[in-house]
């Protein structure tokens, strides 16, 4: 990384893992970061506040929740919003990242993603960095794979051929009306298709069904609502379309892998350990 002074950088704490370099830091609220380059790929989760990153002439919002990924000697410009940021960012050793390569192709150019998977991931690798034992070396270096992973197949999903425009308003429909009941039948007909066209279309170009896509949709806002409201389970869980608590629990923890109440504590571990940072 070029130099910069730690307090500019507002460094608090690193450590250095399985060939993963991880380092937390904050910055105060509108705080312009000049143009410069990490050595090593990198991967930055925001942990909280948010802020604009420019490179390669185009400007990412990077926002609370947000994984973003860099390859080696990026150059890049970050500006931070009105609630400064925290983050953590996770560099990958030239060694490591060879590992990686034949398997992902995630950090060879810059991309921000955002979706609830991720999210845990990243409320679970902060809470083991900042709070962690003597397992937390081990627990942290999967979840890093783990990010990986996931973001290498919502990267595959999202660079798919481009879809034909009955298809995309299949899509438009659905994102529209996810929360209330819907069926293939009823989206096919809007759009005048037959349903199994649409069926076996749809899985084709998003590689998932379109009751999978539903339950996406579904479980991507209510996590949001997790982390930035304190509504409660039975509320969000009608809001967005589950049939009850029960219900809503089930297909959040098979879809993140952790429960709602569990999202939300981490969600809410995270940002009172930011808070102090």
């Amino acid at each position: 990384m070029q130099s910069h002074d730690t307090s500019e950088w507002g460094l608090t704490e690193r450590k250095t893992i399985a060939g993963f370099s991880i380092k937390e830091f904050s910055q105060p609220p509108y705080r312009r970061l000049p143009w410069h380059e990490h050595d090593d790929a990198s991967i930055c989760f925001v942990a909280s506040g948010s802020y604009t990153e420019l490179a390669r002439g185009q400007e990412r919002e990077c926002g609370p929740q947000s994984m973003v990924f860099k390859p080696a000697a990026e150059r890049h410009a970050d500006h931070f919003g009105r609630l400064g940021g925290t983050c953590l960012l996770i560099e990958i050793n030239s060694g490591r990242l060879e590992s990686i390569e034949p398997f992902s192709d995630i950090t060879t150019k810059p991309n921000v993603t955002r979706n609830s998977k991720l999210a845990a991931f990243g409320f679970n690798i902060y809470q083991e960095f900042t709070a962690g034992d003597v397992c937390s070396p081990l627990a942290i270096e999967g979840l890093v794979l783990e990010v990986l992973a996931e973001a290498s197949r919502s990267l595959v999903e999202e660079s798919t051929t481009r879809e034909p425009a009955w298809l995309r308003k299949a899509c438009d429909l659905i994102r529209d009306t996810f929360r209330e009941p819907i069926t293939l039948s009823s989206v096919a007909h809007a759009i005048d298709v037959h349903p199994s066209h649409l069926a076996r279309r749809f899985r084709e170009q998003y590689h998932r069904s379109i009751g999978d896509y539903v339950r996406h949709l579904r479980i991507e806002h209510a996590a949001r609502e997790l982390a930035d409201s304190s509504a409660s389970l039975t509320e969000i869980a009608l809001r967005w379309g589950f049939f009850d608590q029960s219900h809503f629990s089930r297909v959040f923890k098979r879809h993140t892998g952790v429960t709602p109440a569990r999202f939300r504590l981490a969600s809410r571990a995270c940002t009172s350990l930011t808070s102090r940072a």
